[in-house]
């Protein structure tokens, strides 16, 4: 009896950090990327979310890949695996790294596969994306993620380059008539 009640103490130990990450991460760079290792029994389940804050418009990318590591197990097997990697994209309505399923709302979801990705224009704002999946290797799963973002021109930018090629054209034009 106490070795069954051992054996389930440390299934339940190694289970349970793969449940759930919440990790904020700062953009204000450009981009942000990183490694979430799982170690876990093969087909526990977990979710991380990646909070960030906007503070103006932005256009980026999100991606997320599968790390697979190969060990010389007796009886083989994956060492790192993940089954089922799916990615997406929720706008933060609560505070920047909580997690109200009642407020926030799913802008894009990236789909299933060893390496989702996607693309998107925001406006300053919380959101995060949110990595969910299995692990399925004989120690766990191991997934990289990047985030990039880049500054959205306003449209005053827009005005104020036509604005210098009109002024650059009637230059050439007053050049030519000479």
């Amino acid at each position: 009896m106490n070795i069954k009640f051992l054996v389930l103490a440390v299934c339940s130990a190694l289970a349970a950090p793969a449940m759930a990450a919440n990790t904020v991460i700062d953009l204000s760079s450009g981009s942000a990327s990183g490694v979430q290792e799982h170690i876990a029994l093969p087909g526990t389940s977990f979710v991380d979310r990646f909070f960030f804050t906007l503070s103006q418009p932005v256009s980026g990318g999100l991606g997320v890949a599968d790390i697979v590591y190969s060990y010389a197990f007796p009886g083989g097997g994956e060492g790192f695996d993940i089954g089922g990697l799916m990615a997406g994209l929720w706008s933060d309505a609560g505070v920047v790294g909580s997690f109200d399923s009642g407020v926030d709302s799913l802008i894009s979801n990236f789909g299933t596969g060893e390496q989702p990705s996607g693309s998107f224009q925001l406006a300053a704002g919380s959101y995060f994306f949110q990595v969910s999946g299995a692990t399925m290797g004989v120690t766990g799963g191991k997934y990289a993620w990047s985030a990039t973002v880049s500054p959205v021109p306003e449209p005053e930018q827009y005005g104020m380059l036509l604005a210098g090629l009109g002024l650059i054209g009637l230059i050439a034009r007053r050049r030519a008539g000479r």
